[in-house]
């Protein structure tokens, strides 16, 4: 037996490619989405290009986050540190506290998080919500990834978190602690 047929026949099974995320996600119109997080020079952020975020979660006031999205996601890679928190990050914080934040509370990281970055799937290819492991649709994958979205929204790419972000708030004049997590389920 040659070495290569010996590595496939003794290598261990991993997870699959997809994964599903419990993590910071909002309703799209369509869909639960992910938030469309951002991570540039330790700046977390959240991008309002190609996509209706602002619209939905900012101009509204208290929008909470949904806890599940029915989107699987592909890791892509690296780990990444946020130790800051970006403007648009806030001007959401602001939105969705608004009935109870201070006004000119600080926003401040407590417990920098560590972030993966991700891509979602296709919803329709690769989601199993309503517990179908067959799906017959008149459109053909993307690929092999099942890539979505387009250049203005960089293909659905976003961040999740490694570990547990926490950060700080005032409320009536007392500082609350609210942390963003993610847990993966196997999709």
């Amino acid at each position: 037996m040659s070495s290569a047929y010996r590595s496939l026949a003794i290598r261990k099974e991993a997870l699959t490619r997809f994964v599903k995320p419990e993590s910071p996600c909002y309703n799209n119109g369509n869909d639960n989405v992910l938030f469309p997080f951002t991570c540039s020079n330790q700046v977390l952020d959240i991008s309002y290009a190609g996509n209706n975020f602002k619209s939905v979660m900012v101009d509204q006031t208290n929008q909470s986050p949904d806890d599940e999205t029915d989107s699987s996601i592909s890791v892509l890679g690296g780990l990444y540190l946020a130790t800051s928190l970006g403007d648009n990050f806030k001007e959401y914080i602001r939105a969705w506290r608004s009935a109870t934040i201070d006004a000119g509370s600080r926003i401040d990281i407590v417990v920098a998080p560590q972030l993966l970055r991700v891509q979602e799937a296709s919803i329709p290819n690769v989601t199993s919500n309503n517990g179908n492991s067959v799906t017959i649709r008149t459109e053909a994958p993307s690929g092999e990834n099942y890539i979505t979205g387009s250049s203005d929204n960089s293909y659905q790419t976003t961040f999740i978190f490694k570990t547990p972000l926490t950060f700080s708030i005032y409320e009536g004049g007392v500082k609350k602690y609210i942390t963003f997590r993610t847990a993966l389920d196997q999709e």
